[in-house]
């Protein structure tokens, strides 16, 4: 429930407009309170960053990435209004944004074995033009600057940690880690996961963009990618689509209008080398799926160590890699728990 203190706040910044305002709290995330507000016949969203983050490893972060979400929803509502919340109003420390109603998350869709082809290649499209019509800009540079923040939530949870629990690649995933709080290209989400990723019929929506930060759009495609891959492996032995997702989301992405002094081709070569490295983390960092058997996971590490170790270059067969390789294992029954 929200504590009295915080919804004293929200009574004195206007928010309410009733005496009994609805307040529910939303599950989804662990980083964040948020809660769906029902007052005077309107409905809307209040979201407050969380000091301690809701995983089972002590996992803090600055409460001032609050103002990064916001911001986020002002720059890409600009020029995608419908891509993103409407950001409704802002405070200390919480924001106001649109209800969402009628959509499904895409991992929900991934996890029910709901492939729409369609669906990789508008999150392709979504990336790249958020990347594209930010790229080089000194505006959005100086405005996501959070360098702190972005290595308090990513870096160190997904790369630092994962580097402690394998010494044989430390030095590897250390350089990497360096080197993406050392690249400023263009706006990158930070979290561009299919759960944050809202489908409607006509209608896709990015949300929970508290991770954004001025950096290396390879995190971003590498960080979409390798969810996709663990839903392929998560539903294996079946023949399903995540790999048909996987090339789709990378081919939408790329046929976007380039801007000047974007490389293609440089771009995958680092996505390559990152999302082993995603991967492992995914098992072995701060923020574990919880849909992996120990069997799965067990896969996943032997896999991604090989490739951090070989430094991998060519993102698409990487990719299919992956598949050949899940497709000729053997598995027992897999369920979420």
């Amino acid at each position: 429930m929200i504590d009295n203190a915080f919804l004293s706040l929200l009574r004195k910044d206007g928010v309410f407009r009733s005496k009994s305002p609805g307040v529910f709290p939303l599950t989804g995330g662990v980083s964040s309170e948020i809660y769906r507000v029902d007052d005077d016949g309107r409905t809307f969203v209040v979201k407050r960053a969380l000091k301690k983050l809701k995983v089972k490893a002590d996992w803090y972060a600055d409460v001032s990435r609050n103002r990064y979400e916001a911001a986020f929803l002002r720059y890409v509502g600009a020029f995608m209004r419908q891509s993103v919340p409407h950001l409704l109003g802002e405070g200390d420390g919480y924001f106001v944004m649109e209800f969402l109603n009628g959509f499904s998350d895409w991992k929900h869709l991934l996890l029910e074995k709901n492939f729409n082809p369609d669906h990789a290649r508008h999150a392709g499209i979504l990336l790249g033009q958020i990347h594209h019509h930010s790229f080089a800009d000194p505006i959005a540079a100086r405005q996501f600057d959070g360098t702190a923040n972005f290595r308090e939530l990513r870096v160190s949870p997904y790369l630092d940690y994962t580097a402690e629990r394998h010494p044989d690649v430390s030095d590897t995933i250390l350089e990497e880690a360096e080197r993406l709080t050392r690249c400023r290209e263009c706006l990158i989400h930070g979290d561009f996961s299919p759960k944050n990723i809202l489908i409607a019929p006509n209608r896709m929506v990015l949300v929970d963009s508290e991770v954004a930060y001025y950096g290396d759009p390879a995190f971003d495609i590498g960080f979409l990618l390798c969810h996709l891959l663990l839903k392929g492996l998560y539903h294996a032995p079946e023949k399903t689509g995540p790999m048909v997702l996987a090339e789709t989301f990378w081919t939408g992405y790329q046929n976007q209008r380039t801007p000047n002094g974007f490389s293609y081709a440089g771009l995958a070569h680092r996505v390559s080398r990152l999302l082993p490295m995603l991967l492992l983390a995914r098992v072995d960092g701060k923020s574990q799926v919880e849909y992996l058997d120990e069997e799965r996971r067990a896969f996943v590490r032997t896999f991604a160590l090989k490739h951090i170790k070989e430094k991998h270059d060519d993102l698409q067969s990487l990719i299919r890699l992956w598949f050949y390789q899940i497709d000729k294992l053997e598995y027992r029954e897999n369920k979420i728990n």
